[in-house]
C-alpha cells in the first residue's frame, strides 16, 4: 500500500508540470494567505490603503483637508479676535502674521515637515477654493443705490486715485527691478482696499506666498499710518474741519483698508465716515473690472492661455462678485443673511491668507530688501497728496 500511494503523491507533484500553465487570475485585495497563525494579507498589502478605496469619496475629501483646514480656521480666529483688540487694522493682516509666524514655528520644530505635509491639502483648498468664495461673499457688502449716491465728485476722485496709482506703481516696480507678480500686488492694494485686494490678485497672478506676505506688509504699514494720520490733518488744518464732505471723500479714496476708513472717519465726526465708507465702497467696486483686466493682459496670462487647451477662460469668481452685488442692489439679502455673508467672506479670506502665510519662506522676503517699502511708500505719497488735490478740484467742479 505504501510503495502506491508513493507513485501516486510523486505523479500528483509532477502533474502541473505537464499541464499548458494558464493566466493567473488577478488576486482580490482581500485575498488571503495562511500561515500557521492564521490568515495573513498578502504581501504589500495596507489595511489603511484598503479601507481609504471602500470609503465614500466625500469622506476621503474631507479627511484629506481636515488637518490643513483646522490649521487656517484656528489662525482665522484668532486673527479675528486680535482685529476687535485693535480696531482699523484687518483681519487679513492678523491672519498672514499669524499664519508666518506658525510655518516658521512648525519649519524650525519638525525639519521632516511632516505636520505641513499633512496639512497641505487642506491649505491648498483655502488658497484656492475658499479664497474666491470669500471673494464672492464680498459683493454682499455693496448696493449700487449707496455707491451712487456719493455723487461725481467721488466717483471721479476714487477714478483718479486707482488710474493714477497702478500707473505709477507698475512703471515704478519696473524702474526698481522688482517682479512683475509683486509690482502688481503692491499696486492693487494701494489702488483699491488693501489687503483684500492682494489677496484677490493674488490667484489671478499666481503669485507666490512672499511676494503676497510682502505686498501685505507694505500695504498695512502705509494704510496703518493714514488711518492714525487723518484725523490730525482733520483737525490741525482748518479747511479739511470746515468740509466734512471734502474730508469723507479724501479719507475713503485714499486710506487703503475698509476698516481703516471706518476707523479713521469715525475719530473725525458722523459726517465724515458715513461719506468716507460710502465712498470707499465705491472704490472697492472697481476692484472686479480691474481683476479682468489682469485675468486677461496681466502678467500670468500667457502663461494661462498656454496652459489651457479647452474650455472657456473666464474668472468666474469676479464675475460672482459682480452677480452677488447686483442681486443685493436689486432684491436684496436682508439683514441676516448680509451680516452671514460678511463673516463668511471675512471667515474664508482670512483662512486664505493664514493659508498664504504659512507657506510664505521669511528668506525670500528679506532678499527682496527695502524696494518694495520704496515703491509703497511712493504710491502712499501720491495717495496722500494727489488724492487731496483730485478731491479738492473735483469738489469744486461738481459740489
Amino acid at each position: 500500500m505504501l510503495p502506491h500511494l508513493v507513485t501516486a503523491s510523486a505523479a500528483l507533484l509532477t502533474l502541473p508540470h505537464t499541464i499548458p500553465s494558464r493566466p493567473a487570475a488577478p488576486r482580490p485585495a482581500f485575498s488571503l494567505v495562511m500561515s500557521a497563525q492564521g490568515p495573513l494579507p498578502p504581501e504589500g498589502f495596507h489595511w489603511a490603503d484598503d479601507t481609504r478605496r471602500n470609503r465614500p469619496l466625500a469622506v476621503d475629501f474631507v479627511a484629506d483637508r481636515a488637518p490643513g483646514l483646522a490649521l487656517t480656521g484656528a489662525i482665522a480666529w484668532a486673527s479675528e479676535q486680535s482685529a476687535r483688540r485693535t480696531a482699523g487694522l484687518s483681519p487679513l493682516l492678523w491672519a498672514s502674521l499669524g499664519g508666518i509666524v506658525v510655518g516658521s514655528v512648525l519649519r524650525a520644530a519638525q525639519p521632516s515637515g511632516r505636520t505641513l505635509r499633512s496639512a497641505s491639502a487642506g491649505m491648498r483648498f483655502a488658497k484656492a477654493r475658499l479664497l474666491r468664495g470669500g471673494i464672492v461673499l464680498y459683493g454682499a457688502k455693496l448696493t449700487m443705490q449707496k455707491v451712487l449716491g456719493i455723487g461725481a465728485a467721488g466717483l471721479l476722485t476714487d477714478a483718479y486715485v486707482l488710474f493714477s496709482t497702478l500707473f505709477l506703481g507698475l512703471s515704478l516696480g519696473r524702474l526698481l527691478g522688482l517682479g512683475d507678480k509683486l509690482t502688481t500686488l503692491i499696486s492693487t492694494g494701494a489702488a483699491v482696499c488693501g489687503c483684500s485686494a492682494v489677496a484677490a490678485a493674488q490667484p489671478i497672478l499666481d503669485a507666490e506666498p512672499h511676494e503676497v506676505a510682502a505686498a501685505v506688509g507694505t500695504v498695512v504699514l502705509c494704510g496703518t499710518t493714514s488711518m492714525f494720520l487723518y484725523p490730525f490733518l482733520f483737525r490741525a488744518v482748518p479747511a479739511l474741519a470746515a468740509a466734512p464732505r471734502l474730508m469723507g471723500i479724501y479719507t475713503g479714496a485714499t486710506i487703503h483698508e475698509l476698516a481703516g476708513v471706518v476707523a479713521a472717519g469715525n475719530a473725525m465726526s458722523p459726517d465724515v465716515a458715513s461719506t468716507a465708507v460710502v465712498t470707499k465702497l465705491l472704490r472697492v467696486c472697481l476692484l472686479e473690472p480691474w481683476l479682468l483686466l489682469l485675468f486677461y493682459f496681466g502678467p500670468a496670462s500667457a502663461l494661462r492661455t498656454s496652459k489651457t487647451t479647452s474650455g472657456p477662460n473666464i474668472p468666474w469668481f469676479a464675475l460672482g462678485f459682480f452677480a452677488v452685488a447686483i442681486y443685493n442692489s436689486c432684491v436684496g439679502f436682508g439683514a441676516s443673511a448680509s451680516r452671514a455673508a460678511a463673516v463668511g467672506s471675512g471667515a474664508c479670506l482670512a483662512m486664505a491668507m493664514a493659508a498664504l502665510g504659512i507657506d510664505a519662506d521669511l528668506g525670500k522676503v528679506r532678499r527682496l530688501g527695502l524696494k518694495p517699502v520704496l515703491l509703497a511708500a511712493i504710491l502712499w505719497a501720491n495717495l496722500l497728496y494727489g488724492g487731496l488735490l483730485a478731491a479738492r478740484f473735483f469738489m469744486a467742479v461738481f459740489p
